[in-house]
């Protein structure tokens, strides 16, 4: 006869496998815990950051409202009539977000001046210095400016970011002559309160609320939300503000968010040592009459602790400690079943993911490769359409063969798609990507190209083109056969960042579903769509780390606009 362990032995051996469940579900509840903070945080910058480009709007249309005003432009091609509307002026327009506003006639000389201690005055020479040096200076492109249009450009004070000029042109009554200016400051910190502002509103609902902070480019902090409650260990998302040269990050407190996590996952452990308990009980109890079928579970229950959940325990039916060994087998068949159910549910997610991918290029290849074949019954005599069209095929062709290549290696298309950004030139990627599919369909809409001769990025060539093949796809759709106008430009932006947009003059979409759904997985307004072509276009262009912003007006159109990132001077040399 085995001499008996004693009770601690067995509830070591109990434990191991129990505390082992405890410690998966409780990893898994604080995963879980996490995904839902960062999930909460991007929605926070999100929302912020959309509500300042709309803030923007708003006040931007202020000044061009005012300088299309007929009092404006009366006084501006008369300046002696400024005193008769001076009152008018006074109570009919709110610029309370603005630090600074002027009126310019055109020999760029004040009519009427707003800042911050006196509002709404007429200018004369007794005006101080101090006065005079808090004025806008106008844009020196408004002068020349043609039409009722809106310039806008960070306002920076040596290593810091001060505020938002807004400037547009005074015509005169007839339209034809430009009389003078409106120029404004708007302040960044009244500015970005009002965005913040909007999170009080789900206080009731939150026990904190997120600290809002907003950094220029030099590292100075332009705001900081007071409402915010960041005590605790925290977590936190970041988001640029490209309008503004500003990034702005979310911070929340993680000590609600993960509070209930930890008290099931401490649950779990409390439950696991009582099970243990009880099971190193009854072990020890039947121990001395059963010492044969102990030890034979002592040496399987190593064996499953140690990961071999295959492993049955097998007694005789007149032994004492059957009962033991079949509640140990019912254990381990449900962790085995738990497992076998995670495994499946992660295959089917990833067969859904492949599938949907896969979907979602293969129709946009057939797409490209149907407009081609639908021009051929007209075009076909033409040498340089044959030429276009076979180049055209070719390029459908090898996508198809890449699409099937990809089923054959389903971890690697589900897993590290993004390569590392190379120095690529976007315009032969774009005239490539043109030729397949904005040129079959001349005959029916208006295409306009403006591209430079080079323009040089960092990024994935195989992926950018991707991006580009959707976006283009996507304008044609959106103007159905009705015929409209499709525009495709690039060129450097205005810091000099490579870009390139896609316009096209159909329906438009609302600013709520820009909001809540335009870059969504599985969101599509099309009766056949995937939605997912918007959403990868999105993860190709962060990956690389540029940004895709929208224009829409809805009845007017709609005009996808992505920035890349560009080469130093020192990588171009």
């Amino acid at each position: 006869m085995l001499r008996s362990k004693p009770f601690l032995t067995y509830f070591l051996i109990c434990a191991i496998p129990l505390l082992l469940l405890a410690v998966l579900n409780y990893w898994n509840g604080m995963r879980s815990a996490n995904s839902t903070i960062q999930s909460i945080l991007e929605e926070d910058v999100h929302a912020f950051t959309a509500g300042v480009d709309l803030w923007l709007e708003n006040e931007g249309n202020k000044v061009l409202k005012l300088a299309v005003t007929p009092d404006i432009q009366r006084v501006a091609s008369d300046p002696s009539l400024r005193k008769s509307v001076h009152a008018t002026l006074k109570s009919a327009w709110d610029f309370s977000l603005f630090k600074s506003l002027a009126l310019f006639d055109r020999d760029r000389q004040p009519l009427w001046f707003s800042t911050t201690t006196q509002q709404w005055e007429i200018w004369d020479a007794g005006v101080n210095n101090a006065v005079r040096s808090q004025l806008p200076r106008p844009d020196d492109r408004v002068w020349t400016a043609q039409g009722n249009v809106l310039f806008e450009r960070p306002v920076e004070d040596g290593s810091r970011n001060v505020g938002v000029e807004f400037a547009a042109p005074i015509h005169n009554e007839s339209g034809l002559g430009n009389e003078g200016s409106v120029v404004a400051i708007l302040d960044l910190e009244r500015l970005l309160a009002q965005p913040s502002r909007a999170f009080e509103s789900n206080s009731g609902r939150d026990s904190s609320l997120p600290l809002i902070v907003v950094s220029d480019r030099f590292g100075n902090v332009v705001f900081k939300s007071p409402q915010a409650d960041s005590t605790g260990s925290d977590a936190t998302a970041s988001a640029p503000m490209p309008r503004l040269n500003m990034t702005v990050t979310a911070t929340r407190s993680t000590a609600q968010f993960i509070s209930s996590a930890r008290r099931w996952g401490i649950g779990g452990f409390v439950l696991a040592l009582l099970l243990a308990s009880l099971a190193a009980f009854v072990v020890d109890q039947f121990v001395r009459n059963r010492s044969r079928g102990i030890a034979r579970v002592t040496e399987d229950l190593s064996a499953i602790a140690k990961g071999e959940l295959d492993r049955r325990i097998v007694l005789q039916s007149s032994d004492d400690a059957r009962a033991i060994a079949d509640n140990i087998n019912v254990m381990t068949a449900q962790l085995r079943a738990q497992i076998a159910r995670e495994e499946e549910s992660r295959q089917f997610e990833s067969f859904i993911r492949l599938s949907a991918m896969l979907t979602h290029d293969l129709k946009n290849a057939i797409e490209g490769l149907s407009l081609t074949v639908n021009n051929m019954d007209r075009h076909f005599d033409n040498e340089q359409f044959r030429i276009d069209a076979l180049k055209g095929l070719t390029n459908a062709t090898d996508k198809l063969k890449a699409i099937v290549a990809r089923l054959s290696r389903p971890v690697s298309s589900l897993s590290g798609e993004h390569k590392r950004p190379t120095k690529t030139d976007l315009i032969p990627i774009l005239n490539r990507v043109i030729a397949m599919t904005a040129e079959p369909i001349r005959g029916k809409h208006t295409i306009q190209i403006k591209l430079p001769t080079s323009l040089v990025a960092l990024a994935d060539a195989a992926r950018i083109e991707e991006v580009m093949e959707n976006l283009i796809l996507n304008a044609i759709e959106a103007m159905n056969e009705k015929g409209g106008t499709l525009t495709i430009e690039a060129g450097p932006d205005r810091n000099g960042a490579p870009t390139f947009s896609v316009s096209d003059t159909g329906p438009g979409m609302s600013r709520t579903f820009i909001e809540t759904r335009l870059f969504r997985p599985f969101s599509t307004t099309k009766k056949n769509g995937i939605g997912l072509g918007l959403y990868t276009c999105r993860e190709v262009i962060r990956a690389t780390g540029g940004s895709i912003d929208v224009e829409s007006v809805e009845g007017a159109g709609t005009t996808f606009r992505v920035v890349l990132p560009s080469i130093p001077h020192d990588r171009r040399n």
